[in-house]
């Protein structure tokens, strides 16, 4: 099953776009909410997504071995 970890949908227009494209497509997705605290790198945030996303950032798809970072690339993708 693909996973979305997201931000905070009511700050971060970037993580609702692809949550958005992906409800409206019908496509079942995990959704993983990452809270921001602080984009220092030792923070709950940074930390969440270690291992997860190459850059740091939300939003981030992953689907089994590939990931997809980019909300364009995301809508591409799906």
């Amino acid at each position: 099953m693909l996973q979305l970890y997201i931000g905070n949908k009511n700050y971060s227009s970037w993580s609702m776009r692809p949550w958005v494209l992906l409800r409206q497509a019908g496509i079942p997705f995990e959704e993983v909410p990452v809270r921001f605290d602080s984009f220092d790198a030792s923070s709950q945030f940074k930390r969440q997504l270690q291992g997860v996303s190459p850059t740091g950032k939300v939003p981030v798809l992953v689907d089994g071995d590939l990931t997809v970072w980019d909300t364009l690339a995301i809508a591409e993708y799906v």
